[in-house]
């Protein structure tokens, strides 16, 4: 019989995510507000979350871990956002996909400073970062060729084209949407759609 004073391990995972959820909304607050990610004690942070810095320990390392954990988030919305093209290869589908991803770049704009900043001087997010994109360069690289095998797409290289699209999207919604207006977002995708639908339909 299980107790009644422990929590379950699904109470205690529901727990962690919830205090994850917490953790990254108010980091990307406090660095949407002007602060620099690298001068924000875990003091700090754990406040605006309303948790204390020993609770804050007892589920993650450090910063590092934090900021490694909310790559893994904000990615997985990028990924979960371009399945339906990937699975569908349909160009039809291109355009609702990068208006999701522009979306997403917009709304986690906070986080996408926070990861790329940290990475730069970081070797564990830089690899975490670089795995996470790698994931999605290959779901790319599917999609191609599945669009190839179906006909529907040019005979380009899958995954030199992959990477190439992947780190252009990622670029530009770093550069392009994350410090600007966002009356600029249809524009973004006015472009990237069309320069992905020249790239790879025939």
């Amino acid at each position: 019989m299980p107790s009644v004073t422990r929590p379950t391990g699904r109470k205690r995972q529901d727990r962690r995510e919830e205090l994850e959820r917490r953790l990254f909304a108010a980091t990307e607050e406090l660095v949407g507000a002007g602060e620099a990610f690298t001068e924000l004690s875990v003091e700090r942070l754990a406040g605006a979350a309303g948790i204390s810095r020993s609770t804050f320990y007892v589920h993650f390392e450090d910063k590092g871990d934090l900021v490694r954990r909310l790559a893994r988030s904000v990615l997985a919305e990028l990924r979960e956002v371009s399945s339906t093209w990937w699975e569908t290869a349909d160009p039809a589908g291109l355009t609702a996909a990068v208006t999701a991803i522009v979306a997403v770049y917009r709304r986690r704009a906070a986080s996408f400073t926070i990861i790329t900043e940290t990475a730069a001087y970081d070797p564990a997010v830089a690899a975490e970062v670089r795995t996470l994109m790698q994931a999605i360069i290959d779901a790319t690289r599917e999609a191609i060729e599945r669009g190839q095998v179906a006909g529907v797409m040019r005979p380009v290289r899958p995954a030199e084209t992959a990477a190439i699209l992947t780190w252009m999207v990622e670029r530009a919604g770093y550069q392009l949407v994350r410090g600007t207006e966002p009356a600029q977002d249809e524009h973004v995708v006015d472009a990237l759609t069309d320069i992905i639908r020249t790239t790879l339909y025939a």
